[in-house]
């Protein structure tokens, strides 16, 4: 029986240092809020409290999401620091917040404003209008007229051999038409 007693006393000695430092535990993690993040757009900004602004994000499902900005709250768009004055109903923003449970607030830990917004402020460089290259011209290549045939070619009898042409040197350069020179016609 006494060490049923000394057995339950060492168990309510080590619960009651369990409890005690899960108690201190709790205390020093509940300043650690957790981070949530919200994408939407800007409806409001309320600047009447001095403490704190009032950011109000509508999420892409229609909810409207009160937000406190204090000073510790970073505004940044893109790499650039930014201010409040930057938050424009329908302008588009990313906010990281914690929610404290025990006065059911957000506040603001950071708000992005998209890099697009920087982008179309700044006005667009002037682009040259590129070079005209004027098309090609192929001229097309005359073509000489068949040679005419003379009475004494016609006469005479064919042989095996083949007849002996004469190539026509093709025109260099389109510049005018030429016109074959015609042989003197030999008479019999």
């Amino acid at each position: 029986m006494k060490s049923a007693m000394l057995r339950r006393l060492a168990l309510g000695i080590a619960l009651a240092g369990v409890v005690s430092i899960a108690a201190v535990s709790a205390e020093n993690t509940g300043k650690a809020l957790p981070t949530l993040l919200i994408k939407g757009e800007v409806v409001s900004l309320d600047t009447s409290d001095p403490s704190a602004e009032l950011l109000t994000v509508k999420d892409r499902y229609g909810f409207e999401t009160p937000i406190l900005l204090t000073q510790e709250t970073k505004i940044s768009q893109g790499a650039a620091s930014a201010d409040a004055t930057k938050l424009a109903a329908g302008t588009a923003v990313e906010v990281e917040y914690n929610f404290d449970v025990n006065t059911a607030k957000r506040h603001a830990v950071s708000v992005k404003l998209p890099t697009a917004v920087a982008v179309e402020a700044t006005p667009p460089a002037p682009v040259s209008p590129p070079m005209e290259v004027p098309p090609a011209v192929v001229a097309p290549t005359p073509t000489p007229p068949p040679a005419p045939m003379t009475p004494a070619a016609a006469s005479m009898p064919t042989s095996s051999a083949p007849a002996p042409t004469e190539s026509a040197p093709a025109p260099s350069a389109p510049s005018a038409p030429s016109t074959p020179k015609a042989a003197p016609a030999k008479t019999q």
